[in-house]
């Protein structure tokens, strides 16, 4: 009597552990990361070195936010890195070029983005316009006002104190940027999450017709996710241009691909659905995997062929947990 208790307990434990691990997988391998880069070098758990994956965590991670929220409706922004480069582009003009200050400068260069993301959403919310052909065709749009907004120049000197220090500053010896993308993520989290609009958007996202039916504004709803995904692809060009002290047309160009990675990734860690929590999660484990690679001197070909192999292996294995469960 007291064996078959014990194996019946023996079991459980067996299958609670096993359950346990294909959840929790994904995060176990975080971990396991961070262990085995820390033990080849010790710097890596600097605070130093973790203050500059945040940051650059954050440049992405804004960006990646409405991508996230542009999913959640069962869509896609492929034009987020050519609206934050015209964005940028845009503002920084403006400061240089015309009287405008630093707060002027980024809140027109949001604007801007933002206005680009309604004509996404335009085309998407309202006119019924695939969201792949929309965004593209925007995407195109944007690139090609990034070179007639300036003639194509880069601007690299005479930046306002205020507009630099949202990409390079320090408040109470926190970078700037990450109090942004905290801030950020919060707002979201919470609209998201704990709000109408949230549910709304996601109910959307899961099925349109019984969304329709029960009297949901659908068109606005998707119009309002495409503004916000441009608005936020403006502040992360913004925060990215202040940081280098560099402006050039091509700036926001690696946003697209790696926004799309953070957010996949997220959506195959948190049960298959794309959420602000999980893209935050993706963004941090993709730049530790990248700041740690290039610690131990990887080729950047490499890096992006790992990077891939990383991202599919992910989405194997989050296909895999959900089939178990």
């Amino acid at each position: 009597m007291s064996e078959n208790i014990l194996k019946n307990e023996k079991n459980r434990f067996n299958n609670f552990l096993s359950i346990m691990i294909r959840r929790y997988l994904i995060f176990i391998i975080f971990i396991a990361m961070i262990i085995v880069f820390s033990v080849i070098n010790p710097i890596f758990l600097s605070p130093r070195n973790f203050k500059m994956i945040l940051t650059q965590a954050s440049f992405l991670g804004i960006v990646s936010f409405g991508m996230t929220i542009v999913m959640i409706t069962g869509g896609v922004d492929l034009s987020v890195g050519a609206v934050a480069g015209l964005a940028t582009i845009f503002g920084v003009d403006l400061m240089l070029y015309s009287g405008f200050s630093g707060p002027e400068g980024i809140l027109f260069g949001i604007f801007c983005g933002a206005f680009i993301g309604a004509i996404s959403g335009l085309f998407v919310g309202r006119l019924g316009v695939a969201p792949f052909v929309a965004t593209l065709s925007t995407m195109f749009i944007a690139q090609g006002l990034q070179y007639a907004v300036n003639g194509g120049e880069s601007m690299g000197y005479g930046f306002p104190r205020s507009y630099l220090f949202i990409g390079s500053g320090e408040l109470l010896n926190i970078p700037f940027p990450i109090i942004i993308f905290v801030v950020i993520f919060l707002v979201f989290l919470v609209l998201t999450e704990f709000t109408k609009w949230g549910r709304y958007i996601r109910a959307v996202g899961l099925n349109q017709v019984t969304s329709k039916l029960s009297g949901l504004r659908i068109r606005t709803l998707t119009f309002s996710t495409y503004v916000i995904a441009g608005g936020l692809a403006a502040i992360s060009g913004l925060m990215l241009g202040a940081s280098q002290s560099y402006i050039q047309p091509n700036l926001g160009d690696s946003f697209l691909l790696d926004a799309l990675v953070v957010t996949l990734l997220g959506k195959a860690t948190f049960g298959g659905k794309p959420s602000i929590l999980g893209t935050a999660f993706g963004v941090i484990f993709i730049k530790t995997f990248e700041t740690g690679m290039s610690m131990l001197g990887t080729p950047i070909m490499m890096m992006n062929i790992l990077k891939g192999f990383l991202l599919l292996g992910v989405l194997l294995l989050g296909s895999f947990q959900r089939k178990m469960d």
